[in-house]
């Protein structure tokens, strides 16, 4: 893959509802560290973070207003969110990975609590795509 092709891919995932400029800047961080990764895909676990931290910061505004109380682990923010039906219930299925909300939490504890891991481009879209259309979920974009 040609750097230009790895730039458009990661150009293609942005936020298109209407999450406050916080939300938006701390995404944005995320594709920009992914960006550079193409050159060293140690990044790629980095901006993945990032691209956790946007979602959390995400809800945290949802749940509690700009400036509000920042408190508070994802998995408490995501109980608090389905219990206030701003996301969605959980799926059940064979797997707890089943619900995809549940899956970006495992992930995120996993890279956060210290990872050897290194990750692909594919993977890192795959995460960054996610993060990205739970904020739209959380922020959509008003009706025109």
């Amino acid at each position: 893959m040609a750097f230009k092709d790895h730039h458009a891919g990661i150009a293609d995932v942005g936020l298109k509802g209407a999450a406050p400029a916080e939300v938006q800047k701390a995404f944005d961080r995320a594709r920009s560290v992914m960006i550079y990764a193409f050159f060293d895909y140690d990044l790629f676990v980095v901006g993945e973070v990032q691209a956790f931290g946007a979602f959390e910061l995400a809800i945290k505004f949802r749940l509690n207003g700009h400036g509000g109380d920042a408190r508070g682990t994802l998995r408490n923010l995501v109980d608090r969110a389905r219990k206030a039906g701003t996301l969605p219930p959980v799926v059940h299925g064979n797997t707890p990975m089943s619900d995809p909300i549940e899956a970006l939490i495992a992930m995120r504890n996993g890279l956060s609590h210290g990872t050897s891991d290194i990750h692909t481009p594919g993977m890192a879209l795959n995460i960054l795509a996610a993060c990205a259309g739970w904020i739209d979920f959380l922020f959509p974009k008003p009706h025109e």
